[in-house]
């Protein structure tokens, strides 16, 4: 099978956040879906060797920042290529407090949810979420996975779904 063939599926590119024990934590994701609208409910996908999946499953709440073309690529590295387990990630990037919950001031939106269920695949947890709040944030083109292996020429982390070895 072409692995591929997968990078030509929909995918957006977020932060997705949550706390440890009241320090702010997250990681990159570029699985996250609209549900339903009413009652408004999203689904993530989270590998299970990411620390963000323990902390989900323990503060039972989750934010989805959504990053915008021209966010700072440092956000993605910081995100996507290090442990909050080891790394407070939020310590050299802007965030505010929405929802009880820490957003990523570059991004052009954001989410917060409630746990309402979880299944579990092999490699990954889907949490589904009842929408807590959301709003626009800032201008600018949502990024599509497309757009940030295309045009920014950037590699999955090994713990992402859609991560293809070289």
């Amino acid at each position: 099978m072409n692995k591929n063939v997968f990078f030509n599926l929909s995918y957006g590119v977020y932060i997705i956040s949550t706390w440890d024990n009241g320090r702010a934590t997250g990681c990159v994701a570029n699985s996250a879906m609209q549900i339903t609208s009413e009652p408004a409910t999203i689904a993530i996908s989270i590998n299970h060797d990411n620390y963000t999946n323990k902390c989900i499953q323990e503060s039972g709440r989750f934010a989805i920042s959504i990053l915008t073309e021209e966010v700072d690529p440092q956000i993605i590295g910081t995100f996507g290529y290090q442990s909050g387990e080891t790394v407070n990630k939020f310590d050299s990037i802007d965030y505010e407090i929405k929802g009880m919950l820490p957003v990523i001031k570059d991004s052009c939106g954001y989410i917060t949810c409630e746990v309402i269920n979880k299944m579990e695949t092999d490699s990954h947890t889907v949490f589904l979420g009842k929408v807590l709040d959301g709003d626009v944030m800032g201008e600018g083109n949502p990024m599509t996975y497309s757009y940030y292996h295309k045009v920014k020429k950037g590699k999955s982390p090994k713990n992402a779904p859609t991560y293809i070895a070289d």
